[in-house]
């Protein structure tokens, strides 16, 4: 029994001297050699001294517990900032039991104010590069090869964390060689590590450029990510501007580096480029919400999608893109295959009139604008686009199934439309829009083959009067900082070919077959157009002036000829049309110079207000030069025009003086107004 009580009185004197030891120890410890030769301890693990100037805190149980103060952490040599990191506080917790066996396990490790300022010298190398530290360090970084193999020394990898913490950092990165500077504030982070070799579970918080943005990241290897090898990682970033998904690699060892699956979201593209590059500047409701899942590869400033799945605006379509915001403009690479493409919006002036200015506040008939024309927004990005569109518009033109290259470099845009399906027939195009210099420049040029008319001319020039099928080339240039100086240096040319149409709003045909007693048959005006077999012309633009000397027009029984003025800066016209009547029913292939008899109207005023006028002289030449065939052509075609036959001269005369009605040359100009009116 005495044996018994003996051991009961050791185990409670144990018990005892342990209870004292919890408590007498901190007080009689010298904690400022402890942290000396911590602080030692990792100088000679990193390299670099490790300094406290707070009063040290200890405590044994349950857990041994340090807190240390004002904790400075020095830099690499010749770093611009002489600490990597400092902290208000560092609380570190390290249960007793597995210190009991031998093992290291910090039950807590949590970083107070951190500040932590990572940098990458001009040579490459960054400032977490330890080499093998201590004594060897020099000839260790000899080896490091600006960071390669370098990393955190064997000592600490061993290291088995808990509860990480970050309580109201700041994470700093500064990169020498690119200029680059990015700085992270307000980080509150919650992280599980294992071990320094992973995994890594990371939830928190932190503020980018005045924007709070949420985090979640799990990282399975990060030491080797910082060092020389990959990790895979999934992380979720969620803001105002954007909204990123990520599953995947990470490496960290040269910058930040990204490849795997990904999906982004933002609900402005021009918000976004603001707050985290730079502002683009582009007038109108473009550029807003943006989404895209596919492959992402991520290096510094080069983001690249492919096989991706995207939304841009009112835009869809499926491809590979790329974004680099390493110059000074960002820079788009793209190869997609959209759904129908307007871009109107993106031309600058508005979706409805892609890159006209605003029409001014004295603008009216007679009159182009003299605002500046806005093309700003074309030097606010490079892109490289090769496209293929289910449907195109531009400005009211609208395409069919195409495929478009696009280059906009330095403010400079090349449009190549090298397959269109335009308007029930085909052609190719080009647009280039040079606002790298002070006055801009448009350049256009398109080629069209069997195209319909009609819908073709309401949409390109909101002309309506022409239907038919055939083929048109155009080329025009124009330079000005206005639309008024645009119109004003317009140059260039073309061609146009017609067959089997008709010039809407007055019938030529029934006017001459019907004449009777120098009078108009009512039917003239019922079906309002004349009806073609063949319409061709060409045309050349200078300084804003259209000339146009060879416009003919045949079908059987009439030919059409004209040529003269169209000036756009005065928004005037002065042009002369030939009807003549012919004994003729060939169309298409019939004689230009068929004999007949010809009414000439003078077309002259400006475009909101034009005058038609007759041209007796005209008129008494087809007589004078060949009456008899003049009369036959007539008697030809107008049937029951036996006025005209027995008394051409009185014919003529009441042609050409009839009433204002519907009758006689006032019947005729009505009509012919109402055909060339627009």
């Amino acid at each position: 029994m005495k044996l018994v009580k003996w051991l009961l009185g050791g185990v409670v004197a144990l018990v005892l001297l342990a209870v004292a030891a919890i408590v007498i120890i901190p007080m009689v410890v010298p904690m400022e050699d402890l942290v000396a030769e911590g602080a030692a301890k990792v100088e000679e693990a990193t390299g670099r001294k490790l300094t406290v100037g707070g009063e040290p805190e200890l405590s044994l149980w349950p857990e041994v517990a340090i807190r240390l103060e004002k904790v400075a952490f020095a830099n690499a040599a010749g770093a611009a900032d002489a600490n990597m990191a400092t902290a208000d506080a560092v609380r570190i917790a390290v249960p007793v039991m597995p210190l009991l066996s031998g093992a290291v396990e910090v039950k807590e490790f949590v970083l107070v104010k951190p500040d932590i300022r990572l940098s990458v010298d001009k040579n490459g190398k960054p400032n977490w590069d330890f080499g093998k530290g201590g004594k060897d360090a020099k000839a260790d970084d000899k080896d490091a090869g600006g960071g390669q193999g370098g990393g955190l020394p064997d000592g600490l990898q061993d290291f088995k964390l808990g509860d990480v913490r970050i309580e109201d950092g700041r994470v700093s990165y500064t990169d020498a060689k690119s200029g680059a500077t990015e700085v992270l504030e307000d980080v509150d982070l919650k992280v599980s590590l294992p071990s320094l070799s992973g995994p890594l579970d990371l939830d928190g918080a932190l503020t980018w450029k005045g924007e709070r943005i949420e985090l979640d990241v799990n990282m399975a290897k990060p030491l080797a990510a910082a060092e020389a090898g990959k990790s895979a990682l999934k992380a979720e970033v969620e803001g105002a501007h954007l909204e990123v998904e990520f599953d995947g690699e990470a490496a960290f060892e040269k910058g930040f580096a990204l490849a795997g699956k990904a999906s982004v979201k933002t609900p402005s593209i021009k918000k976004l480029a603001a707050w985290a590059a730079a502002p683009i500047e582009m007038e109108g409701d473009v550029l807003g919400p943006f989404e895209a899942d596919g492959t992402l590869s991520m290096n510094g400033g080069r983001i690249a999608f492919s096989g991706a799945n995207l939304a841009i605006d009112a835009i869809k379509g499926k491809g590979d893109f790329a974004l680099d915001t390493g110059g000074k403009v960002p820079s788009i690479a793209a190869k997609l295959a959209l759904g129908p493409l307007n871009l109107n919006p993106y031309m600058g002036g508005g979706a409805g009139d892609a890159g006209a200015a605003k029409p001014a506040e004295n603008a009216g008939p007679g009159k182009w604008s003299e605002e500046p024309i806005d093309l700003s927004g074309l030097k606010a990005v490079n892109a490289n686009l090769n496209l293929s569109v289910e449907s195109l518009q531009v400005q009211q033109i609208k395409i069919g199934q195409s495929a478009l290259a696009a280059k906009l470099q330095g403010g400079v845009l090349n449009l190549d439309l090298t397959k269109m399906a335009l308007y029930g027939g085909s052609g190719v195009g080009s647009v280039k829009v040079d606002a790298s210099k002070k006055t801009p420049t448009v350049a256009k040029s398109f080629t069209l083959k069997g195209i319909q008319a009609e819908p073709l001319l309401t949409d390109a020039a909101n002309f309506a009067k022409l239907s038919g099928k055939g083929d048109l080339n155009i080329k025009v240039n124009a330079a000005g900082v206005s639309q008024a100086a645009m119109v004003k240096s317009a140059a260039g040319g073309g061609a146009f070919a017609f067959k089997d149409g008709a010039v809407k709003g007055f019938n030529l045909g029934s006017l001459i077959r019907q004449v009777k007693g120098v009078g108009l048959d009512s039917g003239a005006s019922k079906q309002q157009q004349t009806d073609f077999s063949e319409l061709t012309g060409t045309f050349k633009i200078t300084k804003g002036v259209v000339t146009n000397n060879d416009l003919f027009m045949q079908s059987p029984l009439f030919r059409v000829t004209g040529k003269g003025q169209s000036s756009m800066p005065a928004r005037t016209v002065n042009y002369r049309v030939e009807p003549k009547a012919v004994a003729t029913t060939k169309g298409q292939g019939g004689k230009a110079d068929a004999a007949g008899i010809t009414v000439p109207v003078i077309i002259k005023g400006p475009w909101h207000n034009l005058s038609y006028t007759p041209d007796l002289t005209g008129v008494v030449t087809d007589l004078v030069k060949d009456p008899s065939k003049a009369l036959d052509a007539v008697k030809g075609v107008a049937g029951g025009a036996g006025d005209i036959v027995k008394e051409p001269a009185k014919a003529v005369e009441g042609l050409l003086k009839g009433g204002s009605g519907d009758s006689g040359a006032g019947g005729a100009v009505k009509k012919l107004k109402g055909l060339l009116g627009n």
